[in-house]
């Protein structure tokens, strides 16, 4: 399976080239990139005055199949193609045979995109839904199956300082470093902060001193410092370093837990001796020998319990992070976020 940015490079050259198929499957982890393909191919097909006529896009959850269908049979209209893209299919129950039989004969002026993450909201595999293969197998004899595989440290650095170029400022290799480091290796929030940078330094250069005059200086280093802090026997070091952060408001708790939620997995992947997506640091692979894999489970587990905490109850953000910290230390695994530590 061909992965990375030169994967990449040609899959976009030739959507440019409009060497365009009747029917794409983009899967995996990376939905920026994926996201960002899927919009490629909508504007090289479909003008912006006929989008309402041509363009349908639903999601899985909620898609109603038959009118799905329906509208990919259809002619376009005042245009030579009509595209329609189905969001998160891994969330699509039933209704799959209906799919399956329209990508077995695809209608020649249709171009219809499925996508699908197959990962959790960690980055964490999925159970592929059963149906999935055959859908897969179709699109794969009619159009093209592309994967959409996380970059890796020095390409997602490479990203960054490509994506600046777009948005017409340069940001140097020490610079993308730290952004990364403080933005972590989302690329929809690294987009965010190089966007954010455009407005001040438009045609300049940014280097790591003009970072910390947007980002904020501690806030550049919070996440790293507080995921430095966190080993077995410096419980003290890391709440010490969790209270200054969330009393500075450097980082609000929902981030935090999403950094802590994809560090954790990573280590757990690390010490499983299995692939993390990506490049492995020595800084990993110290961190990850430094715990027991029962110890990294109860972490991931209080804190997925503490960002559903969030998400469903009125219990204060603060409260909640702090009680995952003080439950993973003692290797306990919360029931109720005010259970006695």
């Amino acid at each position: 399976m061909k992965t990375g940015a030169t994967h990449y490079k040609k899959i976009f050259s030739d959507v440019e080239k409009r060497d365009i198929s009747n029917l794409y499957l983009l899967h995996g982890p990376e939905s920026f990139i994926m996201e960002e393909m899927a919009q490629r191919i909508v504007s090289s097909l479909v003008p912006d005055d006929l989008r309402a006529f041509n363009l349908t896009t639903a999601h899985g959850g909620e898609l109603d199949v038959e009118a799905f269908i329906s509208s990919a049979s259809s002619f376009p209209f005042l245009s030579d193609h009509r595209v329609l893209v189905l969001r998160d299919l891994e969330k699509l129950r039933g209704s799959w045979k209906r799919l399956v039989e329209y990508c077995r004969n695809p209608v020649p002026t249709s171009v219809v995109m499925f996508l699908y993450r197959g990962v959790d909201e960690w980055g964490g595999k999925i159970r592929d839904p059963r149906e999935y293969a055959a859908l897969s197998e179709a699109v794969r004899r009619s159009g093209r199956v592309l994967a959409f595989e996380r970059l890796s440290g020095p390409e997602i650095r490479g990203w960054a300082r490509q994506k600046a170029r777009q948005f017409g400022f340069e940001l140097d290799p020490e610079a993308a470093e730290a952004l990364v480091g403080s933005a972590g290796e989302d690329l929809f929030d690294l987009r965010n902060e190089i966007a954010k940078l455009s407005l001040r330094f438009e045609g300049g250069t940014v280097r790591p001193p003009d970072l910390a005059s947007v980002i904020g200086g501690y806030r550049l280093n919070a996440v790293h410092e507080l995921i430095d802090a966190i080993e077995p026997g410096r419980e003290a070091a890391a709440l010490s370093v969790l209270g200054r952060i969330l009393a500075t408001d450097a980082e609000r708790p929902s981030s935090l837990l999403y950094h802590l939620g994809r560090h954790f997995l990573a280590l757990l992947k690390v010490r499983a001796g299995g692939a993390t997506g990506g490049y492995v640091s020595e800084r990993q692979r110290r961190a990850a020998k430094a715990f027991d894999t029962r110890s990294l489970v109860v972490w991931l587990e209080n804190i997925r319990r503490a960002e559903l905490h969030l998400k469903t109850s009125s219990f204060p953000e603060e409260a909640l992070l702090v009680g995952a910290f003080a439950h993973s230390f003692r290797g306990r695994c919360i029931n109720h976020p005010f259970t006695a530590m």
